[in-house]
Protein backbone atom coordinates (compact mmCIF):
# COMPACT_ATOMS: atom_id res chain seq x y z
CA UNK A 1 0.00 0.00 0.00
CA UNK A 2 1.63 3.69 -1.06
CA UNK A 3 0.56 6.19 1.59
CA UNK A 4 1.50 9.41 0.45
CA UNK A 5 1.94 12.14 3.09
CA UNK A 6 1.71 15.81 1.49
CA UNK A 7 3.14 18.16 2.89
CA UNK A 8 5.01 15.57 5.29
CA UNK A 9 7.43 17.55 6.39
CA UNK A 10 6.28 18.84 9.93
CA UNK A 11 6.16 16.75 13.16
CA UNK A 12 3.12 15.09 12.25
CA UNK A 13 4.39 13.87 8.73
CA UNK A 14 7.53 12.63 10.19
CA UNK A 15 5.81 10.57 12.97
CA UNK A 16 3.40 8.64 10.34
CA UNK A 17 6.46 8.36 8.02
CA UNK A 18 8.48 7.00 10.62
CA UNK A 19 5.68 4.36 12.20
CA UNK A 20 4.39 3.56 9.09
CA UNK A 21 7.49 2.99 7.61
CA UNK A 22 8.73 0.80 9.98
CA UNK A 23 5.36 -1.42 9.53
CA UNK A 24 6.77 -2.00 6.01
CA UNK A 25 4.08 0.34 4.39
CA UNK A 26 5.80 2.40 1.17
CA UNK A 27 5.47 6.24 1.95
CA UNK A 28 5.87 8.97 0.12
CA UNK A 29 6.57 12.39 1.75
CA UNK A 30 4.93 15.16 -0.45
CA UNK A 31 6.36 18.62 -1.13
CA UNK A 32 5.70 21.66 -3.35
CA UNK A 33 9.39 21.41 -3.99
CA UNK A 34 10.90 18.24 -4.65
CA UNK A 35 14.54 19.16 -2.88
CA UNK A 36 12.88 19.54 0.49
CA UNK A 37 10.73 16.10 0.05
CA UNK A 38 13.63 14.08 -0.75
CA UNK A 39 15.72 15.71 1.98
CA UNK A 40 12.92 14.54 4.06
CA UNK A 41 12.54 11.14 3.07
CA UNK A 42 16.48 11.27 3.88
CA UNK A 43 16.02 12.13 7.16
CA UNK A 44 13.49 9.97 7.80
CA UNK A 45 15.53 6.80 6.48
CA UNK A 46 18.39 7.37 8.43
CA UNK A 47 16.20 7.00 11.28
CA UNK A 48 14.32 3.67 10.17
CA UNK A 49 17.32 2.00 8.48
CA UNK A 50 15.48 -0.76 5.87
CA UNK A 51 12.12 0.83 4.29
CA UNK A 52 10.60 2.14 1.87
CA UNK A 53 9.96 5.85 1.94
CA UNK A 54 10.95 8.55 -1.00
CA UNK A 55 10.26 11.88 -1.98
CA UNK A 56 8.48 13.50 -4.67
CA UNK A 57 6.02 16.90 -5.23
CA UNK A 58 2.92 16.63 -3.50
CA UNK A 59 1.12 16.10 -7.22
CA UNK A 60 3.22 13.20 -8.28
CA UNK A 61 2.91 11.53 -4.57
CA UNK A 62 -0.90 11.98 -4.76
CA UNK A 63 -0.76 10.80 -8.23
CA UNK A 64 0.42 7.33 -7.19
CA UNK A 65 -0.54 6.54 -3.92
CA UNK A 66 -3.95 4.47 -2.91
CA UNK A 67 -4.20 6.81 0.54
CA UNK A 68 -3.52 10.40 1.20
CA UNK A 69 -2.78 12.33 4.30
CA UNK A 70 -3.21 15.89 4.36
CA UNK A 71 -0.40 16.71 6.79
CA UNK A 72 -0.32 20.64 5.45
CA UNK A 73 -1.13 23.35 7.48
CA UNK A 74 -4.48 24.16 7.41
CA UNK A 75 -4.49 27.67 6.00
CA UNK A 76 -2.78 25.98 3.19
CA UNK A 77 -5.07 22.67 2.74
CA UNK A 78 -7.99 23.52 0.60
CA UNK A 79 -5.66 25.18 -2.11
CA UNK A 80 -3.60 22.10 -2.31
CA UNK A 81 -6.76 19.97 -2.64
CA UNK A 82 -8.06 22.49 -5.74
CA UNK A 83 -5.08 21.48 -7.42
CA UNK A 84 -5.10 18.15 -6.35
CA UNK A 85 -8.29 17.09 -7.39
CA UNK A 86 -8.56 14.69 -9.91
CA UNK A 87 -5.43 12.81 -8.97
CA UNK A 88 -7.20 11.98 -5.79
CA UNK A 89 -10.53 11.06 -7.63
CA UNK A 90 -11.76 7.49 -5.62
CA UNK A 91 -8.66 7.50 -3.43
CA UNK A 92 -8.95 7.69 0.43
CA UNK A 93 -7.78 11.00 1.69
CA UNK A 94 -7.24 11.86 5.73
CA UNK A 95 -7.36 14.77 7.09
CA UNK A 96 -6.12 15.84 10.27
CA UNK A 97 -6.82 19.58 9.29
CA UNK A 98 -7.66 21.86 12.39
CA UNK A 99 -8.67 25.53 11.60
CA UNK A 100 -7.62 27.42 14.73
CA UNK A 101 -6.36 30.65 15.73
CA UNK A 102 -4.29 32.00 18.92
CA UNK A 103 -6.33 35.05 20.40
CA UNK A 104 -4.19 36.25 23.17
CA UNK A 105 -2.51 33.36 24.76
CA UNK A 106 -5.32 31.11 23.66
CA UNK A 107 -6.21 29.12 20.96
CA UNK A 108 -9.48 29.60 19.20
CA UNK A 109 -11.31 27.08 16.76
CA UNK A 110 -12.28 28.30 13.74
CA UNK A 111 -15.33 26.72 11.96
CA UNK A 112 -15.84 26.68 8.50
CA UNK A 113 -19.07 27.25 6.96
CA UNK A 114 -19.39 23.48 5.86
CA UNK A 115 -19.24 22.34 9.45
CA UNK A 116 -15.66 21.54 10.01
CA UNK A 117 -12.46 21.73 7.96
CA UNK A 118 -12.90 17.70 7.05
CA UNK A 119 -16.53 18.78 5.61
CA UNK A 120 -14.58 21.68 3.26
CA UNK A 121 -12.38 19.64 2.35
CA UNK A 122 -15.01 16.53 1.35
CA UNK A 123 -16.73 19.41 -0.72
CA UNK A 124 -13.76 19.85 -2.95
CA UNK A 125 -12.57 16.41 -3.29
CA UNK A 126 -16.40 15.14 -4.30
CA UNK A 127 -15.10 12.37 -6.00
CA UNK A 128 -12.20 11.45 -3.30
CA UNK A 129 -13.34 9.06 0.13
CA UNK A 130 -12.45 11.06 2.86
CA UNK A 131 -11.74 10.16 6.24
CA UNK A 132 -10.70 12.74 9.38
CA UNK A 133 -8.16 11.29 12.05
CA UNK A 134 -5.05 12.53 13.76
CA UNK A 135 -6.00 15.72 15.31
CA UNK A 136 -5.11 15.20 18.74
CA UNK A 137 -1.98 13.61 18.23
CA UNK A 138 1.08 14.98 19.99
CA UNK A 139 3.10 15.75 16.95
CA UNK A 140 6.24 16.49 18.49
CA UNK A 141 6.27 13.67 20.69
CA UNK A 142 5.08 11.64 18.00
CA UNK A 143 7.52 12.42 15.58
CA UNK A 144 10.46 11.06 18.25
CA UNK A 145 10.82 6.89 16.93
CA UNK A 146 11.58 6.20 20.74
CA UNK A 147 8.78 7.94 22.12
CA UNK A 148 6.15 5.49 23.87
CA UNK A 149 2.77 6.70 24.27
CA UNK A 150 -1.59 5.67 24.69
CA UNK A 151 -3.51 7.42 23.00
CA UNK A 152 -7.68 7.46 21.53
CA UNK A 153 -7.64 8.32 17.96
CA UNK A 154 -11.10 9.29 16.94
CA UNK A 155 -12.00 8.33 13.03
CA UNK A 156 -14.92 9.76 11.30
CA UNK A 157 -16.09 9.52 7.66
CA UNK A 158 -19.20 8.79 5.83
CA UNK A 159 -17.36 6.37 4.22
CA UNK A 160 -17.63 3.20 6.10
CA UNK A 161 -15.12 1.27 3.99
CA UNK A 162 -12.54 3.79 4.35
CA UNK A 163 -12.95 4.61 7.70
CA UNK A 164 -12.38 1.03 8.43
CA UNK A 165 -9.27 1.02 6.23
CA UNK A 166 -8.18 4.06 8.12
CA UNK A 167 -9.14 2.63 11.82
CA UNK A 168 -6.98 -1.06 10.81
CA UNK A 169 -4.07 0.96 9.78
CA UNK A 170 -3.66 3.15 12.78
CA UNK A 171 -4.47 0.25 14.94
CA UNK A 172 -1.17 -0.97 14.04
CA UNK A 173 0.83 1.45 15.17
CA UNK A 174 2.08 0.93 18.63
CA UNK A 175 0.03 2.92 21.02
CA UNK A 176 -2.97 4.14 19.38
CA UNK A 177 -6.58 3.07 19.18
CA UNK A 178 -8.60 4.50 16.82
CA UNK A 179 -12.49 4.92 17.52
CA UNK A 180 -15.47 5.05 15.35
CA UNK A 181 -16.61 8.47 16.04
CA UNK A 182 -19.29 8.20 13.36
CA UNK A 183 -20.54 10.26 9.75
CA UNK A 184 -18.09 13.35 8.60
CA UNK A 185 -20.05 16.12 10.50
CA UNK A 186 -18.87 14.86 13.68
CA UNK A 187 -15.22 15.93 12.81
CA UNK A 188 -16.21 19.34 14.19
CA UNK A 189 -16.11 17.89 17.50
CA UNK A 190 -12.99 16.00 17.10
CA UNK A 191 -11.39 18.80 15.46
CA UNK A 192 -12.24 21.45 18.41
CA UNK A 193 -10.58 18.92 20.80
CA UNK A 194 -6.69 20.31 19.21
CA UNK A 195 -7.47 24.21 20.95
CA UNK A 196 -9.03 22.72 24.20
CA UNK A 197 -5.73 20.48 24.44
CA UNK A 198 -3.93 23.16 23.97
CA UNK A 199 -5.28 25.82 26.48
CA UNK A 200 -5.18 22.76 28.91
CA UNK A 201 -1.41 22.41 28.15
CA UNK A 202 -1.02 26.48 28.01
CA UNK A 203 -2.90 27.06 30.77
CA UNK A 204 -1.86 24.38 33.56
CA UNK A 205 2.15 24.31 32.51
CA UNK A 206 1.46 20.85 30.89
CA UNK A 207 3.45 19.24 27.72
CA UNK A 208 2.28 16.45 25.11
CA UNK A 209 -1.10 15.82 25.64
CA UNK A 210 -3.06 13.32 23.88
CA UNK A 211 -6.60 12.00 24.63
CA UNK A 212 -7.47 8.68 26.27
CA UNK A 213 -11.39 7.09 26.88
CA UNK A 214 -11.10 5.32 29.68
Amino acid sequence: MRIALLGGTGNLGKGLALRLGKLGYEIIIGSRRIEKAKEKAKEYLSILGDANVYGLENDEAARICDIAIFTIPWEHAFETAEKLRDVLRNKIVVSPLVPMKKVGNLFVYIKPAEGSAAEKLAKILQNSRVVSAYHSIPAERFARIDEKFEWDVPVCSDDEDAKGTIIELTNRIEGLRALDAGPLSNSCLVESLTPLILNIMIRNKLKDLGIKFV
